[in-house]
């Protein structure tokens, strides 16, 4: 080992030059050096790879870099096999909320739980790493800000191009994005900037109109930390086009992105004649969202309501 080396070697002068080893002097040395080391080690085994070393169906490009792609269930979990699906196939993306660029197991967990209750039959659903973030699954390539304010034109134009080019992969007749905290407002911000990228959404816990929600988590806070490097998908509303299908669901208990922020959104897309709903999940907070039992009929009904509108 390196730090017993580096021990001993500090042990063996230091009796060479009449010091104990225990001196105070000793350990102003070796303490800094201790936990350089600890970081070192710490670093290398956490570190994950980036997305352009992953296997090919693990990466998508993205127009500058790649994005990592992960499958949270596997056909052995849901009891499907590949013969069983009908083709083409309904494409379910799973797009994280904000983290400081960076996902932990539990964040990854969490989703596994979620696209177990969305799994369903002719259905394949795909976790998509935003740019910039790293996870214990790959690093995405690109640029995310440690304090969250990242749902800037170019990552959302990223996760636009890595969205249609998951399209063509899966042969996918339809492309629905489950968006939560900030990866809802970048769904939402898709829709109205690359909606030919996906067909319908469902946005848990949206932060649908960011200045107003950065105020409300400033108050919360004690200082106002406003954003100005995100885009605010109000913006965007009138460029989303009418045959889109979105679902917008806040739990009730949500003390971050308070259920008037996606209500006023979906008020606004509704209002120019796109089958825009809004839902308040009871006792459900900004975290456990993700297992609200509705989820799975509600994606049906996303799914039914897009076929209905098929050419």
């Amino acid at each position: 080992m390196q730090f017993v080396a580096m021990v001993n070697f500090y042990s063996t002068t230091s009796v060479q030059r009449g010091f104990k080893f225990a001196s105070p002097l000793t350990f102003v040395y070796l303490v800094p050096l201790f936990f350089t080391f600890v970081l070192i080690i710490f670093a290398q085994s956490t570190q994950a790879q980036g997305c352009a070393s992953l296997a090919q169906d693990r990466s998508i490009a993205d127009g500058k870099g790649c994005l990592t792609v992960w499958s949270p269930v596997t056909h052995a979990a849901t009891g499907k096999d590949e013969q069983s699906q009908v083709s083409p196939p309904i494409l379910v993306v799973l797009l994280h909320g904000d983290s400081g660029g960076g996902l932990a197991q539990r964040h990854l967990d969490r989703w596994t739980k979620t696209a177990n209750i969305l799994s369903g039959q002719n259905q394949t659903l795909v976790f998509l790493v935003r740019p910039g973030y790293r996870s214990p699954v790959g690093d995405s390539s690109g640029w995310a800000n440690q304090h969250d304010d990242d749902y800037t034109a170019g990552n959302v134009e990223r996760v636009a191009t890595a969205l249609q080019n998951l399209r063509v992969r899966y042969n996918a007749s339809k492309v629905i994005v489950v968006g939560h905290s900030g990866g809802a407002a970048i769904t939402a911000l898709l829709l109205g900037r690359f909606p030919s990228s996906l067909d319908g959404a469902i946005l848990l816990g949206c932060p649908c109109d960011v200045p107003p929600w950065r105020q409300h988590r400033g108050a919360q806070r004690g200082r106002q930390t406003p954003w100005p490097n995100s885009l605010n998908p109000m913006d965007a509303v009138a460029n989303i086009p009418t045959d889109k299908v979105v679902l917008a669901v806040t739990g009730s208990l949500d003390d971050n992105t308070l259920p008037l922020f996606a209500q006023a959104w979906i008020n606004a897309v509704s209002a120019r004649g796109v089958n825009a709903r809004f839902i308040l999940a009871p006792d459900l907070d900004h975290t456990n969202i993700l297992l609200w039992p509705g989820l799975s009929e509600q994606l049906r009904q996303t799914i039914n309501n897009l076929s209905s509108r098929a050419p």
